[in-house]
């Protein structure tokens, strides 16, 4: 059964009329990328250069190319956006919206912040890219569209009107973007758009760019990965991937060491410990938080006063079990509540 044939309101718009569209690549000027960056060898938006990528791990050089925290930002008088979009192949998970790690989520910077437009997402049967159009309000206005969480784009072009005007977009503050190093949920998984990871929930209430680095079951805490955030320019750094350490002996031989390893090239900059929201689905979860709270005190007894560490425990409340689709990832629900949690250690690290 077609759902779409019985309710249309599950159809998307594709429509539009080829001669009175012109299509940009979002490569080109006016447009300014964030999160991610267009590799001409590799034919598609990675996160990380390619070399240092394969330098950490094979599992980190396949993920590298998931668009995850990536953003395009424009503005235009046009009342209709045409999305051209080319994967390399099409990810689908049992447990994830395609919304969410195949599609776009369009939204409209305004004075009171972003507002949602639309989802432009792939079918099922989508493998290799898809067309879709939205209809915009017209007027000069700010937009920003937000890549996939778990697709590898090869090739982004946005068609507008003949007649529009298209421009650069809204700026993000004048503040260095926090950098997010994590596992699969700080990738996004499963958040339902991709405006809905944790980081663009904090990212949309203070208008601050952001560098999301989460890579799905790989992120290890390796001493390649360790060099590469030090050399990154951020406001502050949130260490989140206490999911992914094997175990707690990982654990133990990697944290303190990668923060070390930040801290000597950057040692002013705010770095915020996450231990991970379900320790207790976890034999070692107890040890595990102990062995992150001790890198924090251990800075803390050394005098470095820009630290701070976050309880996973305390990142759903009093709706824990509501949180997740797998007890395990988060939901809209899990996502938007670690977002006040950690939005908050962020607030502060900034004194906003």
């Amino acid at each position: 059964m077609d759902i779409r044939q019985i309710d249309k309101n599950f159809l998307q718009d594709s429509g539009f009329d080829a001669e009175k569209v012109k299509f940009y690549g979002v490569t080109e000027k006016p447009f300014a990328l964030y999160g991610i960056f267009y590799d001409k060898e590799c034919g598609r938006f990675l996160r990380m250069p390619a070399k240092t990528a394969s330098a950490v791990s094979e599992g980190v050089a396949a993920l590298n190319a998931n668009t995850a925290g990536g953003r395009v930002r424009f503005s235009t008088d046009s009342e209709q956006l045409v999305l051209y979009v080319r994967y390399r192949d099409l990810c689908r998970m049992s447990h994830m919206p395609l919304s969410g790690s195949g599609g776009f989520s369009l939204c409209e910077n305004t004075e009171v912040g972003e507002k949602f437009i639309c989802t432009m997402r792939p079918e099922w049967t989508d493998e290799k890219g898809f067309v879709r159009s939205a209809a915009l309000a017209g007027g000069m206005r700010d937009y920003t569209l937000y890549f996939p969480l778990y697709n590898e784009v090869c090739e982004l072009a946005l068609g507008f009107g003949r007649s529009a005007s298209v421009g650069g977009g809204l700026a993000y503050r004048d503040i260095k973007p926090i950098l997010y190093y994590g596992s699969s949920i700080t990738q996004g998984g499963c958040a339902s758009r991709p405006d809905h990871s944790y980081q663009a929930f904090i990212s949309k209430k203070n208008n601050i760019d952001f560098i999301n680095l989460g890579f799905s079951g790989n992120a290890k805490g390796e001493r390649a990965v360790a060099r590469y955030l030090a050399e990154i320019a951020c406001s502050v750094a949130v260490i989140d991937y206490d999911h992914n350490a094997p175990d707690a002996r990982h654990l133990a031989a990697t944290h303190e060491e990668l923060f070390r390893i930040f801290r000597e090239a950057q040692p002013d900059t705010p770095v915020i410990f996450v231990s991970k929201p379900d320790a207790e689905r976890d034999a070692e979860g107890d040890k595990r938080r102990g062995i992150i709270r001790e890198t924090y005190r251990n800075a803390i007894a050394r005098g470095d006063k820009n630290v701070a560490f976050v309880d996973g425990r305390e990142l759903f409340g009093d709706l824990r079990e509501e949180c997740t689709v797998d007890g395990c990832h988060p939901n809209d629900i899990g996502f938007y509540r670690m977002a006040e949690v950690i939005g908050n250690a962020v607030d502060t690290a900034l004194k906003l």
